[in-house]
């Protein structure tokens, strides 16, 4: 998943389910349709979401647009020695549909204009153009992608006083 807007980590904790739950309350607000401008108030806390008895589904609250921000889920399982908390971070589905379908046409225009930049005996440097634009799509989705998410990670592992067990 290196390559890709994605994160798979487990946390161990030391705490037990009913704490990290607690405090896993303590810093989620229920999910609001506008959050930004005159919507958005200095008293939020720092996620939004939900918890279902022992797992939940969360997103930072920010104060600027970001469409590649990650969609926190994960679950709370007790182990003798305190809790495993395993985490997944991916993009919004919608988002992720977006990409795909405008992945798929760039990918198509790129393969088209490659295979006459080199069927032809001229080379036209503007040819590769789609190929630009799909290197820079690929580097400001992962740039932007890994910049939440590793926000989120250190959040989390402060949250729980857990570390990063892979």
């Amino acid at each position: 998943m290196k390559y890709l807007p994605a994160e798979d980590i487990t946390f161990q904790s030391k705490l037990k389910e009913s704490e990290l739950i607690q405090r896993l309350e303590n810093s989620i607000e229920p999910v609001k349709a506008f959050r930004f401008g005159l919507f958005n108030r200095k008293d939020t806390k720092p996620y939004q979401g939900k918890i279902v008895e022992h797992s939940f589904n969360i997103s930072r609250i920010i104060n600027y647009r970001n469409s590649f921000l990650p969609q926190i889920s994960g679950s709370i399982e007790n182990t003798f020695t305190g809790s495993l908390i395993r985490v997944k971070m991916r993009l919004h589905v919608v988002v992720i549909i977006f990409l795909c379908i405008w992945g798929a046409i760039m990918g198509g225009v790129c393969i088209l204009f490659l295979s006459q930049a080199f069927g032809s005996t001229d080379f036209d440097p503007m040819m590769l153009i789609p190929l630009g634009m799909l290197v820079v799509f690929y580097v400001v989705i992962m740039l932007a992608f890994k910049y939440e998410s590793k926000q989120s990670i250190a959040d989390l592992q402060s949250l729980f006083e857990a570390e990063i067990i892979n």
